[in-house]
């Protein structure tokens, strides 16, 4: 099995998987309130902790390993997405990677362990489908809420609706995307719009979503960004 980090596969980088990983699944985060004369307290629960796992690698090529190990640390830093040749379609958000051996230990052994965090969810590779009818009907069949990105093409003030919740947009000449993971709207590449927006932004729960709107709307564009619990 391969791993493939910002769509690079560590085999051509001069680094392979050794065994089979062992990914954990996500801690959920709660919060307590004791509450006098009560039994027992209050739980709510808040979010789900980073996901933390460990992979080992074998060094491929070492016959210069010290200069290896530098570009391997390299690919490291810069890591921001995992995931493995056996399930291409799938990936990780990483935080953070952190070789755990020294240099020494690597040398000798060809081998080393690489902590990893990340996003406590297995993200799904999707892209952006255009709509120009309404309304949208778009099934969630993961296991948790998706943070999509919607652009709306159109002008003047435009009122979206998803499963009954408006977003009212105003001032509108072109476009707007509201990016729910950044909790950004914007148009083009830099200009923000987050003034021109009023709501909370947009989630596509478990199950069936419905999504339409009123004003002057010429396309609505999604990419759903489907996310699987760990």
């Amino acid at each position: 099995m391969g791993v493939i980090i910002n769509n690079q596969n560590t085999k051509n980088l001069g680094f392979a998987l050794k065994g089979r990983p062992n990914i954990p699944s996500a801690n959920k985060r709660y919060e307590s309130t004791e509450v006098e004369g009560r039994d027992g307290s209050l739980t709510r629960f808040i979010g789900y902790e980073d996901l933390k796992f460990s992979l080992t690698f074998n060094v491929l090529f070492q016959s210069d390993i010290k200069q290896k190990l530098r570009e391997i640390k390299g690919v490291l830093a810069q890591a921001g997405t995992l995931s493995f040749d056996d399930s291409p379609n799938f990936y990780y958000k990483i935080k953070q990677a952190q070789i755990s051996e020294t240099e020494s230990v690597i040398k000798a052994s060809g081998v080393f362990s690489v902590d990893f965090v990340a996003e406590p969810f297995e993200y799904q590779k999707t892209s952006s489908t255009a709509y120009t009818t309404k309304p949208i009907s778009l099934t969630n069949q993961t296991t948790a809420e998706a943070l999509p990105i919607i652009k709306i093409t159109g002008t003047g003030t435009v009122v979206l609706n998803i499963n009954g919740t408006g977003i009212t947009l105003t001032g509108l000449t072109s476009s707007i995307t509201l990016d729910s993971e950044l909790q950004e709207a914007y148009t083009g590449l830099t200009t923000n719009m987050n003034a021109s927006m009023n709501g909370n932004f947009p989630v596509l729960k478990i199950g069936s979503n419905s999504i339409t709107w009123t004003g002057t709307v010429t396309k609505v564009e999604i990419d759903p960004k489907w996310r699987w619990l760990t």
